[in-house]
């Protein structure tokens, strides 16, 4: 009884560990694109705004869109973001520029805008 008891705890905090570690590293990977998100704003608004039109893109947007996880850009896109620039734009952006979002991947607040 014991034994089974000791096995049942010791899986139950295997399992949370696991988990934590998981969701830290989640967390923390988000983290690491933020700075990606700011400098594809900065370098392809042109490309990327809302309100206006489609431009293609810049020698240096593409360069950072290349050195940018353009997944998890997406996964982090803000509703305050999409005030200011295009999620289909950006989705646009990214696959011209060889960096594609995976269809099914979650890219901005759908309730938004």
């Amino acid at each position: 009884m014991y034994t089974l008891t000791y096995q049942k705890v010791t899986n139950q905090k295997s399992f949370y560990s696991v988990f934590t570690i998981l969701m830290v590293s989640q967390v923390l990977g988000e983290q690491d694109c933020y700075g990606e998100k700011v400098l594809v704003k900065e370098r392809c608004m042109k490309s990327i705004k809302l309100g206006e039109p489609y431009i293609p893109p810049t020698q240096s947007c593409i360069r950072a869109v290349e050195k940018s996880d353009m997944t998890c850009i997406c996964r982090i896109l803000t509703t305050e973001d999409q005030l200011e620039i295009s999620v289909a734009k950006t989705l646009r952006l990214a696959d011209e520029c060889n960096k594609p979002v995976p269809a099914g991947s979650k890219c901005g607040n759908p309730l938004s805008v």
